[in-house]
C-alpha cells in the first residue's frame, strides 16, 4: 500500500449518504491527520538529514581511529627501533668502557711494577751510598787522628822559628 501525502489527505473526498458522518467533522479530522502527517513527514526528513550527518561523523571518527591506530603502531614500531639501536649504542660503549679499563688497569700494573722495580733499585743505591759514607766517614775519622797525632808530633819538633839563621856573633 502506498504511503498518502498530506495534500492527497486534504483532498480526499467521500460520496455522501443518507445517514453519514458530518462533512465538517470529516474535513476537519482529514486536515488534522494531513498536518500530523506533514509534520512526521518534515521530522521524518529531519532525523534522516541527521542520521545521514551522523553516519558521516562516525564514518569521519572511524578514519580518524584508524589513523590513530597507525600512528599508534608506527610510533611503537619506531620506539621499539630506537630502543634497540639505544640499547646496542649502550651496549658498544660499555664494552668500549670496559676494554679502555681494562687497558688502563693493564698500563697501570706495568707502571706499578716499574715503580717497584726502581724504588727496589733506590733503596740498593741508598744503601750503597749508605756504606760508602761510612766508609768515607771510617777514612774522614782515621785521617782527623792521623791529623792529630802529626800536630802532635810537630809540636815536639822545631818550630819556623828554628829555621831562621842564626846571627853571627862577630859580625855586625
Amino acid at each position: 500500500m502506498a504511503r498518502l501525502t498530506p495534500l492527497e489527505i486534504q483532498r480526499c473526498s467521500f460520496s455522501r449518504t443518507l445517514h453519514g458522518y458530518k462533512p465538517e467533522e470529516v474535513s476537519a479530522l482529514l486536515e488534522r491527520i494531513a498536518e500530523q502527517v506533514e509534520e512526521d513527514a518534515r521530522e521524518r526528513g529531519e532525523l534522516k538529514a541527521q542520521l545521514a550527518r551522523l553516519k558521516a561523523e562516525l564514518d569521519d571518527y572511524r578514519e580518524k581511529a584508524d589513523a590513530v591506530r597507525a600512528a599508534l603502531v608506527a610510533a611503537e614500531r619506531t620506539a621499539e627501533a630506537t630502543i634497540a639501536r639505544a640499547e646496542a649504542e649502550a651496549n658498544r660503549i660499555i664494552a668500549d668502557a670496559q676494554t679502555l679499563a681494562e687497558r688502563v688497569l693493564e698500563e697501570a700494573a706495568r707502571r706499578a711494577e716499574t715503580i717497584e722495580l726502581v724504588i727496589g733499585q733506590l733503596r740498593q743505591q741508598r744503601r750503597a751510598a749508605r756504606a760508602d759514607l761510612r766508609r768515607l766517614a771510617d777514612l774522614l775519622a782515621g785521617a782527623a787522628k792521623d791529623d792529630e797525632a802529626a800536630e802532635e808530633r810537630d809540636g815536639e819538633r822545631a818550630s819556623v822559628a828554628m829555621l831562621r839563621p842564626r846571627q853571627r856573633e862577630g859580625k855586625v
